[in-house]
């Protein structure tokens, strides 16, 4: 099943059913505890915003993730699909839906908001991910992230461009806020570099974030 090419759901985001429509009329489900069924594989790099995690786990804490994105950029952040872990254990890989909406500063103002797809896979599964870390790194001289990527061990990948809405900035967003979280350096698409979550707000700052 190819899960590389998502289709935009429906502009009612609130409609959305909790399945990802994908390429040729397949379409990606989710098990009771919301975690995704059959093979994940992230898309190539110059395809979406790839992270590179300490973190073994695929777990997902929309808790932690909502806190992050409100506090630090001002943002609300929502899972379409709720994740649970009854028995303790994660999928070893693992897809999910992300709304993102800019904080407004009057309550009467309308929230526009995004929805972006995050993919995740163990880093073995991510060889090319892995390759183009490397080579950001050799680009931007080592700089302490050759560490931090011999210590990764499980990929993130942000698709871009959004799935649906009209803030062409929520990949961006959203990737900060998983580097932020995870502690993981970011390789962007179609560039060879790569930074934290420092270079990622700097990033958001120039684009009126």
């Amino acid at each position: 099943m190819d899960y590389r090419a998502p289709v935009a759901p429906p502009c009612d985001l609130d409609q959305v059913k909790p399945g990802i429509t994908v390429a040729a009329g397949a379409r990606m489900e989710f098990d009771g505890s919301g975690w995704a069924q059959g093979r994940i594989e992230l898309l190539p790099p110059g395809q979406g915003w790839s992270l590179l995690s300490p973190e073994p786990e695929a777990r997902i804490d929309e808790h932690r993730w909502a806190h992050q994105a409100r506090v630090f950029f001002g943002a609300e952040l929502t899972l379409v699909q709720k994740k649970a872990y009854p028995s303790g254990t994660t999928p070893m890989a693992d897809a999910v839906e992300v709304d993102i909406a800019r904080v407004s500063s009057s309550s009467s103002t309308p929230r526009a908001t995004s929805r972006v797809l995050v993919l995740t896979v163990p880093l073995d599964r991510a060889p090319l991910v892995r390759a183009a870390a490397a080579a950001g790194v050799r680009a931007i001289g080592g700089a302490g992230f050759d560490a931090l990527l011999a210590r990764a061990r499980r990929a993130w990948q942000v698709r871009e461009p959004k799935v649906a809405g009209d803030d062409a900035r929520a990949p961006l967003v959203v990737t900060a806020v998983l580097a932020a979280v995870l502690l993981a350096p970011v390789v962007p698409p179609g560039e060879e570099t790569i930074f934290g979550v420092k270079g990622a707000r700097e990033r958001l700052q120039r684009l009126g974030w």
